[in-house]
Formats: structure tokens, sequence, C-alpha cells
């Protein structure tokens, strides 16, 4: 698995902490460019300051020798100007305006030109420095900049890694081995999880139009298994796995509309819709776990074990969903691949998206995606619950062979 995989569905559970890591790094920047820019200014505005008066100093200076057009003292004077730091260039030009002496640089953005007077009064000529550009300074300051908005947004995330170690999750309850009958509604799909298993599954109407997710069921090989035994043994077998079925369904609020070997149906209606699909993908590898923990357990007792393909999807069209449920893989719960992400499944279930095949339903194709398992505190609610199914269901009855 992938480190994205691996990290995909905590990033998911953490929209909160993002939005806040997105705040404020946007804040960071807007302050951050508004003092950077303001920065830029007054440095730009003091350098302007420094070559003015290192000009007028230096132009006193280099008077006498600008005035009798001494070459070797105006040479001297620039490369002397030029090693100080604000300066990147030294020009000289005589009364006429033409350049007699240059130093450094002949081209800069910041220019400061003063005019060289003699102690008499008389133009000896023009000095003009050219400023140091360099943004090394400003480049300094970004990248400190940078640096501490790396540490406060990774100060930010550690703080939230630290506290999730410390202060472990209140969601998930472990659930009990005691049987109590499943609550009608569930708040949240974590809840849905934390419910032990019942005993008893009461029987209430079924409201189709408020169904927005389905479990579908298919026995794999169930012609050969007709022809094999007879229609009493078949039934008593299909008994006990509709017996797993409803308990394993009502643990997550489902209703048991189509039974066992007559395309099975659970429905959901738990509200939002991404609420019903977690119940419904909770109840469907619950019950799948089940079926593998007694499939041994069975044959030792020399009954009947069946195998499953399961389809969790939020249309409503059967025809379409039993065929999609038939194409599927054995013992795999599959979900087309579009619901994953519209039913907010994709943070919550592990999967192998390179393992997902296409099926044909009607006059269209679909990708169906098998789901492996939950993620770690969701899988380990389902593992404690199967057990303790399977401890029940071990004195069932069923045909021997």
């Amino acid at each position: 698995m992938s480190l994205w995989e691996q990290w995909r569905p905590w990033i998911g559970r953490q929209q909160t902490l993002l939005r806040e890591l997105i705040l404020m790094l946007l804040a960071m920047l807007v302050v951050g460019i508004y003092f950077l820019e303001h920065y830029s200014a007054s440095l730009e505005q003091e350098r302007e300051v420094q070559l003015k008066a290192l000009a007028e100093q230096t132009a006193r200076r280099a008077a006498e020798a600008l005035a009798s057009e001494d070459s070797i003292s105006i040479n001297l004077i620039g490369r002397e100007t030029v090693a100080l730091a604000p300066v990147a260039g030294v020009r000289f030009l005589n009364p006429e305006q033409v350049q007699v002496g240059l130093s450094g640089v002949s081209d800069a953005d910041l220019l400061v030109s003063v005019p060289v007077a003699l102690p008499d009064g008389e133009l000896a000529g023009t000095l003009t420095l050219l400023g140091d550009n360099s943004q090394a300074p400003r480049q300094n300051i970004e990248a400190g900049f940078v640096l501490a908005v790396l540490c406060v947004l990774l100060l930010r995330l550690a703080v939230t890694l630290v506290r999730e170690r410390l202060v472990p999750p209140q969601e998930p309850v472990a659930p009990s081995a005691t049987v109590v009958n499943a609550p009608a509604e569930e708040p949240e799909p974590v809840k849905a999880a934390e419910v032990a298993v019942p005993s008893v599954v009461p029987d209430t109407p079924i409201d189709l139009e408020n169904v927005l997710a389905q479990l579908r069921l298919s026995i794999v090989n169930f012609d050969a298994i007709r022809q094999r035994y007879t229609e009493q043994a078949v039934d008593e077998v299909l008994a006990d796995y509709q017996r797993m079925l409803r308990r394993a369904a009502a643990v997550y609020g489902g209703q048991v509309s189509q039974p066992v070997g007559r395309q099975a149906t659970v429905v959901f209606s738990q509200q939002p819709v991404s609420q019903a699909a977690f119940s419904a993908l909770c109840a469907g590898l619950l019950f799948l776990r089940v079926v593998r923990l007694l499939t041994p357990i069975r044959k030792q007792q020399g009954k009947v074990p069946l195998e499953f393909k399961a389809l969790m999807t939020t249309d409503k069209d059967a025809d379409e969903s039993w065929s999609l449920c038939l194409a599927g893989v054995p013992g795999r719960l599959q979900v087309p691949e579009v619901q994953l992400a519209s039913t907010e499944l994709d943070v919550k279930a592990l999967y192998q998206p390179d393992r997902a095949q296409v099926a044909v339903a009607g006059d269209h194709k679909v990708r169906l995606q098998p789901v492996e398992q939950l993620a770690h505190r969701y899988q380990v609610l389902l593992r404690t619950q199967a057990e303790t199914l399977v401890s029940e269901e071990e004195g069932g009855s069923g045909p021997n062979r």
C-alpha cells in the first residue's frame, strides 16, 4: 500500500484541521507580503539617503582632480568609492557633460547625481553614484519568513498528532458481548459500529421510498447446491444464513427486504445518504466475516457452508444492482467506484483502485471497487462483533452433508 493510501483516511478525517492550516497560511502570506514590501521600500529609501550623503562627500573630495582633469586621481577616488557597500559604480562628467571617469558598473536602477563645485563656487563637473541593487537582504528575510511559516504550520500539525496519541478517540466503544436490541436510528456512521449484536430482530414495515442504500447478496454456485441437496435441506441451510444476515443487518439498523437465496436485499434508511451507505458497507463486511469464520466450523459439523458475493449501492434499480452483485468476486463486497467518493466512503474504507473491475449493467458499464476492509478503528469493532455472532451461531442447526 502506498504512502498516500495509508494517510488518505486520516487526511479525510482532518478536514477541519486542513481548513485551519490553509487559513493560517493565507493570513501569514498576506501579513508577510505586506511587511516585505514595506521593508523593500524602506531599504530603497535608506540606500538613496546614504548614496546622497556619500555623493556629496565624494564630490568635495574629487573637485580639484575633476577641475584639472587628473584622470589618475579621478580613477583612484572612483575605485575607493566603489569599494563602499552602498555603491556599485561611480561616473564623473566634466562641465560639458562628457564622461571623464568611470568605476564599477555603468548602469543601475538607483542613481544619485550631484554637482561638483570648486571652493570658489565654479562648477567642475558632475558626479553620479550608481547604487547597489542587490536583493540579498530581502532574500534573506524571505527565506527566514518561509522557514517561520513552515515551523508554525508543522507545530500546529504536531499538536494535533500528539493530542490524538495522548487522548484516545471517544467515538469508538468496544462492543459488549451482552446481547441487546439495535436502536432504530443511528445519528452517525461511527455510532453504528458501536452497537452490540442483537438477539432479536423485530419485524417492522419497510418504507421503500425512504431507502437510501441497499446491500445485495448472491450465493456462489447456488444452482449446483440446489441440485445436489433436497429442497428441505437447502431451506434449512438458507434459514441458518438468513438468521445470520438478519442479526448482522440489525446491528447497523438495516432491514432484510428479500431473504437469502431469493436475491437477498438489506435496505438502510438512515439520514444522510453517507450514513446509510456506511451502515450498509459495515453490515455487508460483518456478514461476510461471519460467513468466513463459520465455514470451517460448519464443515467440521458436517453442515453445508455457503459463499457469497456482496454489493453495496445507493441506486434503487433492483435489476441493475442484482446484475452487478452477480458480477462480483466471491467473498468480497464491492461498491460502484463513483459512489465511494459521493458517499464519503473513500476516507473510511481501505481498497486498491488497481483492483477495480468493469461490469456491464444494462446498457452501460460500471467500475466496481472491492473493499478489503475498513479503517483500523472500525475494523477492530467489526472483528469483535463477528466473533460474538459466531459464538452464538456455533450451536445453530443445519443439514448434514
